[in-house]
């Protein structure tokens, strides 16, 4: 129950400490202020007396007058006060657990010190049905800001990132081409990957690809072809989601660059290829000059595979195109509905099929959408090895651009023309040895940085032909639901090691000690309850129950209390009370302003009060020297 757990924030243990600790010294007073009130109610005010006597007086005092009401109160007493010295311990003891995290948030450039030097910047994130419950915003920060900080450090990323403008251009040249982000006037722009359509070869065993079936122009491009499934092979190697960076004006045409995951670390360059539901989101940087543009891209892919033999039902065809084109989907999408009729009729002819297209929906983004139908042949006997269905979207987007002070520099000599490539925000190696000689001479075009990569595993089995497991919708509806939160955290988390950690917004968990309701509620308890006993006291009772004992003594001994407070409870003003021996054998006299006062035998202390505030002493012998 939540009334039960530290929830309560009290910022240090030292406050923590007084509350409990004054709610013991509370539960004293309650005890004994309602031990008072049962010995007055009971006439026993020596058991009173006794209440503020040491244990060793209380246990001769037990000893000498044996079982009586009045021993059995005193014990009680001494027995609750114990109980009551524990009180203190037992709200500790309540703690649940006694602390909570208290989250702050500031810039990360205030925290460098906690950013871990070797973070990754590829994450893996595995999802299923039964898992997704746990996925909750909070789990999320942690899982992406995974590995980012050092062991130890209770920093998470917000997402909250306070990017820049994105900055664009208008071309003035190369318009016959596909949809771009323009960077400047030379012709340096990024899009999704240009031969995306096209096989590896457009000949291949006496057959040749139509490739008329291409066409790209006027910032867009679409490509509908039905073709020998000779050319099947090409496609099954093509790696999904390659940025295509154009340098320039001459490098577009027969140059141009590609943004790839590395071989070494990230899975993606070879999952990337042939079949799987996933999906993908990057954030990468590309520097020309003094000139740094950020860009985020998302990537998805559902496939279904089948054997020779064994057809794809219309159906399933159906379900998995309808679905994989996002939830707002219909039926009433003739063009869907056109895709999968050309899927099936490939099918029908034993021939192989794409369609798809690109452009831009504003001049920040890009998007490509591909759906295929592709039959493998063995390269040997030209026989059908299995069939698949690929489904993929790229879609790329200019968030920030920037003018930096230091242009990049060429991480090493090289002959012809190359790019730095970095990961996470380190450059560790160029495109040297696998650079075309396409244009003559070395020249060094800039950097472009993978500053985090995030895959999603676990979108439906690679190898089935039933649309329901190739393409898990659960996982499915939290990608499309999630991904916006996602891609915020990968933005924070590139940022934070690639662009600029003063743009990124991180939160900062302290530890601090906490209460719970439960305790503070035992806490006031004891308030009210001593605050209760004391006032039945006062009121209900004569005041020799509720004054100080000294103050009663004055009034007795001396016949008055100090000036003013004669009927009082307590004295303002208290009197000089010493100990002065009278001689070998004869034993002290206790002297109270000047005048002797002398308490002879083992008096029984009675209360004799007459209501007018004189109480007095029965049983033994006073002297004073006002009284005699």
């Amino acid at each position: 129950m939540a009334f039960l757990e530290s929830a309560i924030p009290v910022e240090h243990n030292g406050i923590k400490s007084i509350i409990f600790r004054c709610a013991e010294l509370l539960m004293g007073l309650f005890i004994f202020k309602f031990a008072t009130l049962a010995a007055a109610r009971s006439s026993h005010f020596t058991s009173y007396l006794m209440f503020s006597e040491n244990h060793i007086q209380r246990l001769l005092f037990l000893t000498s007058r044996g079982l009586s009401r009045a021993t059995l109160l005193v014990f009680l007493f001494t027995i609750l006060s114990f109980l009551a010295s524990l009180y203190g311990t037992l709200l500790w003891a309540l703690d649940s657990p006694g602390y909570i995290f208290r989250s702050s948030d500031s810039t990360l450039a205030r925290h460098m010190s906690a950013l871990n030097p070797d973070a990754p910047y590829n994450i893996p994130l595995r999802l299923s049905a039964e898992t997704l419950n746990t996925m909750s915003d909070e789990s999320l920060r942690r899982a992406i800001g995974v590995g980012l900080f050092r062991s130890g450090v209770n920093i998470t990323l917000t997402g909250d990132v306070k990017k820049g403008t994105p900055e664009t251009v208008e071309p003035e040249s190369l318009r016959e081409v596909g949809a771009r982000i323009w960077l400047d006037d030379e012709g340096f722009s990024v899009s999704a990957d240009t031969y995306a359509p096209i096989p590896n070869d457009l000949e291949a065993n006496n057959q040749t690809f139509p490739h008329r079936c291409i066409l790209f122009g006027g910032g867009a491009g679409t490509w509908n072809c039905t073709f020998h499934s000779e050319f099947a092979a090409g496609y099954q190697q093509y790696l999904l989601g390659q940025p295509e960076v154009h340098w320039d004006d001459q490098s577009s045409y027969n140059d141009s660059q590609y943004i790839s995951p590395s071989r070494t670390d990230n899975v993606w360059a070879a999952f990337g290829r042939g079949t799987g539901s996933a999906a993908v989101m990057q954030v990468f940087t590309v520097t020309k000059g003094n000139r740094r543009h950020t860009f985020t891209e998302s990537i998805f892919r559902a496939t279904m595979l089948t054997n020779p033999g064994v057809p794809f039902a219309p159906s399933e065809v159906t379900d998995l195109i309808f679905r994989a084109a996002g939830p707002n989907a219909t039926e009433a999408n003739s063009l869907l509905a056109q895709i999968t009729s050309d899927m099936l009729s490939a099918q029908s002819n034993r021939s192989s099929y794409i369609y798809g297209f690109t452009l831009s929906s504003s001049p920040t983004s890009v998007f490509q959408s591909t759906f295929s139908y592709l039959t493998t042949l063995n390269p040997v006997s030209g026989t059908e090895v299995f069939s698949t269905i690929i489904l993929s979207s790229v879609n790329i987007t200019l968030i920030h651009s920037e003018t930096i002070s230091n242009p990049p520099a060429p991480l090493s000599p090289c002959e012809q023309p190359f790019q730095n490539e970095a990961f996470g925000g380190k450059i560790t190696q160029t495109n040297c040895a696998g650079a075309t000689m396409s244009i003559e001479g070395a020249r060094f075009y800039g950097t472009v940085d993978t500053a985090a990569f995030l895959a999603v595993y676990g979108l439906g089995k690679g190898r089935s032909n039933v649309s329901s497991e190739s393409l898990d919708q659960p996982v499915l509806d939290w990608v499309w639901n999630k991904g916006p939160t996602v891609m915020d955290l990968l933005v924070a988390r590139a940022f934070a090691v690639s662009v600029d950690p003063g743009m990124v917004t991180v939160r900062l968990e302290k530890l601090v000690p906490a209460v719970s309701g439960l305790q503070l509620l035992l806490s006031a308890l004891v308030a009210v309850l001593a605050a209760a006993a004391w006032g039945a006291l006062v009121w209900g009772e004569n005041r020799s129950w509720s004054k100080s004992f000294l103050c009663m003594v004055t009034h007795t001994t001396l016949g008055r209390g100090m000036p003013g407070e004669e009927k009082g409870f307590y004295m303002r003003r208290v009197p000089e009370v010493d100990v002065v021996g009278t001689g070998e054998g004869q034993g002290s006299v206790v002297v109270m302003e000047g005048r002797p006062v002398v308490l002879g035998g083992y008096p029984e202390v009675v209360n004799v009060g007459r209501g007018d505030g004189y109480e007095g002493l029965k049983g033994g012998e006073v002297r004073t020297s006002a009284i005699s």
